[in-house]
């Protein structure tokens, strides 16, 4: 799967989030406008990373949905995992399941290739600190 997530492809997408979340509504990204604001996230990342939109491609971020509930909850919930992955255009969606939680509910999380953390490290270094030798 690889939908560019825009308003053009929303119909796309919320047929995607409907046909993997089911008849489950309570924990789960359920509208477009979700996957929308998951981009705006990814995006703020990436400027975190201070990557440039050419330098960015491969990045992923991959969220899952759901708030953290008190331990008392014993019970297993769905949620959705969604993989974005910066490419030439733009966030796409690349990967699109659904998962199950406990109580700690779910999250966001960057990967990036090799070389992209690398690049990361250089430029934080360079706008950061520089290393003595000796």
């Amino acid at each position: 799967m690889k939908i560019k997530v825009s308003d053009d492809n929303a119909a796309k997408i919320q047929a995607a989030l409907d046909a993997v979340n089911g008849r489950a509504n309570e924990h789960t990204y359920r509208v477009y406008g979700d996957i929308a604001r998951l981009v705006i996230e990814a995006e703020t990342r990436r400027a975190d990373l201070r990557l440039s939109k050419r330098e960015a491609r491969g990045i992923q971020v991959v969220s899952v949905s759901g708030e953290a509930v008190p331990t008392a909850y014993k019970w297993r919930r769905n949620a959705t995992r969604v993989e974005l992955t910066y490419c030439a255009t733009g966030w796409c969606l690349t990967d699109l399941t659904s998962t199950t939680i406990y109580h700690d509910g779910g999250g966001s999380r960057t990967s990036l290739t090799p070389d992209l953390a690398a690049l990361a490290v250089a430029k934080f270094q360079s706008a950061h600190y520089t290393v003595r030798t000796a």
